[in-house]
């Protein structure tokens, strides 16, 4: 748990750092800080994000099998006792390459999200660098967020 915890800071100070150039520590401090004053937004991204990035891993290693077992069945289907076998394998692979891949949405994602909070932050109204329909989507996605989890209580 302990390890999850360090894990999230240290990449949302990452972020921090690169989006302003300030020093780690000071970008730990600071990320800390814009999750806390808006964890609804983050928490609501980033649950969706995470659903995205399983059912694409899933979709890329799924994908693949398939593909790989009309392959393997038309070339090599006499020769072999199983096909299941090589299948396991190749879904086992292809779902950590496209784990790999798929960091690098999850990174995306998540920089857009603190480059978005921050901004809203910094500026106000228009003065936002933020695209309006940027804004009112997330708006809205916090709204119904807000409606389904009244609901729930």
């Amino acid at each position: 748990c302990f390890e999850k915890v360090v894990k999230f800071l240290n990449k949302n100070a990452y972020i921090q750092t690169a989006i302003f150039g300030t020093p780690f520590c000071r970008s730990a401090r600071e990320a800390f800080g814009l999750i806390t004053r808006n964890a609804g937004k983050i928490a609501s991204i980033t649950y969706v994000s995470g659903i995205v990035l399983f059912v694409g891993k899933f979709f890329i290693s799924c994908l693949t099998t398939g593909a790989a077992y009309l392959v393997i069945n038309r070339e090599m289907g006499e020769d072999l006792y199983s096909i299941g076998g090589p299948c396991a394998l190749i879904f086992i692979m292809s779902y950590f390459i496209g784990d790999m891949f798929l960091d690098i949405f999850d990174m995306s994602t998540t920089t857009v999200l603190h480059c978005f909070v921050a901004d809203e932050e910094m500026f106000d109204g228009d003065e936002c660098y933020a695209e309006g329909k940027l804004r009112d989507w997330l708006d809205d996605f916090e709204e119904n967020e807000r409606k389904i989890v009244a609901r729930i209580d």
